[in-house]
């Protein structure tokens, strides 16, 4: 099988996977020289075999290509100055899309990488020539943009690049969304709110580790990060302590289909990336043995709606979060790392409001579930707090 058919059917289960998609919504580009190659209408993306994948030359005629998909003339106009293109369904994104002319994240991820998101209403909002004319023109200016009520067209200098739009904007407008439906207005936080991140810059030549065992745990830790999204597709972090060395994963959220990346750095190296520096202080500054950063949504959500009522910690509405994290700390994400590091100690897990949420532990196995605990505290304590919001009684069944 050619590499372009590879890359589209690991996108389509990628999507599938992260619910981006029913079984056969949405469209994936991906354009290789002069060919682009395409998932053909009804195919179901979450099962693409060779087949589903049409490819053609840029200046071939459309309606001449069978199967091809309605949204194709918009691909083909953003592959102009694109090299990958996905339209999904997001069930967030298009919610949103209902009240908004635009979507502005409030977390640092959204923020960063996306900014804002145009939303575009179409009186013919699936195939449109109106709509084939005006996303390639916005697009240009913007990695991501809402088709009102349809749903989201992202593009990438790769394929996995749109995925990582994609799974972001998913992300951020998920967090929106809940807000709104809290009735929270989370605090202001621009990007210069937050500490400066710059792209992961790992100096000299890091050995790559390969250690089989290391490497199978870190797959695990990573598909369970990515099978309960508790961090957006290619986010956050994983790291061991092992010596004087760290092994660190970047871009930590990934399916088992993908392969992580583990560097092995020496714990004192310089280095000027954020999240690498906060890895080197859980070591520097605590007798932990691994760490994991995501920026978890429901964590996210919770330290928000803590924040907007004065309070500095998420406190669990259920059993199991009472027993064992019964006080969340959230701090600026300008805190300094000692002090990060303190609380995570004391509490197992700390939220940078806005930003995400440092795990620690004695093994990763300890440490991811901390992170997967606060999914289901933050999700039980969001939703809680929606239904006690509608001031009335759950409907009760005789």
């Amino acid at each position: 099988m050619n590499r372009p058919r590879q890359q589209i059917i690991n996108a389509g289960r990628a999507l599938l996977d992260l619910k981006l998609q029913n079984t056969h919504s949405g469209n994936i580009s991906l354009k290789v020289g002069r060919r682009i190659y395409m998932t053909r209408t009804g195919s179901r993306k979450g099962h693409l075999v060779p087949a589903d994948i049409i490819d053609f030359n840029v200046s071939d005629h459309l309606k001449a290509i069978p199967r091809i998909s309605s949204e194709a003339g918009s691909h083909r106009g953003i592959l102009e100055y694109s090299n990958a293109v996905i339209h999904s369904h997001s069930i967030a994104a298009t919610l949103l899309s209902y009240f908004e002319t635009q979507i502005i994240p409030v977390d640092w991820p959204g923020q960063f990488h996306l900014k804002s998101i145009p939303v575009l209403e179409f009186k013919s909002p699936a195939g449109s020539p109106e709509m084939e004319k005006e996303i390639p023109d916005i697009l240009r200016s913007h990695p991501a943009l809402v088709v009102k009520t349809h749903g989201p067209f992202v593009r990438g200098i790769s394929l996995d690049e749109a995925l990582f739009h994609m799974a972001l904007l998913d992300f951020s407008a998920t967090i929106l969304l809940h807000l709104k439906s809290l009735g929270v207005n989370p605090p202001v936080m621009n990007i210069s709110d937050y500490p400066t991140i710059k792209p992961l810059k790992i100096l000299g030549q890091p050995k790559v580790v390969s250690d089989i065992s290391i490497v199978k745990t870190i797959t695990q830790i990573a598909s369970d990060l990515f099978e309960l999204q508790l961090s957006p597709l290619f986010t956050g972090s994983i790291s061991l302590k092992r010596e004087k060395q760290l092994l660190i994963s970047p871009r930590a959220t990934i399916p088992r289909y993908f392969k992580p990346v583990i560097y092995q750095v020496p714990l004192m190296v310089e280095t000027d990336h954020f999240f690498t520096k906060l890895h080197q202080a859980v070591y520097l500054h605590s007798g932990a043995r691994s760490a994991i950063f995501t920026h978890s949504p429901f964590g996210l959500i919770q330290a928000f709606s803590a924040l907007s009522r004065g309070q500095k910690a998420i406190i669990p509405v259920d059993a199991e979060g009472k027993i064992l994290y019964p006080s969340i700390p959230v701090l600026n994400p300008a805190e300094h790392f000692r002090e990060i590091v303190r609380q995570a100690v004391r509490h197992k897990m700390v939220v940078l409001s806005g930003l995400g949420v440092l795990s620690i532990g004695d093994t990763l196995e300890q440490t991811i579930h901390h992170c997967s605990s606060l999914k289901n505290i933050g999700l039980i304590k969001t939703r809680y707090e929606m239904l006690k919001r509608d001031g009335k009684d759950l409907i009760k069944w005789e």
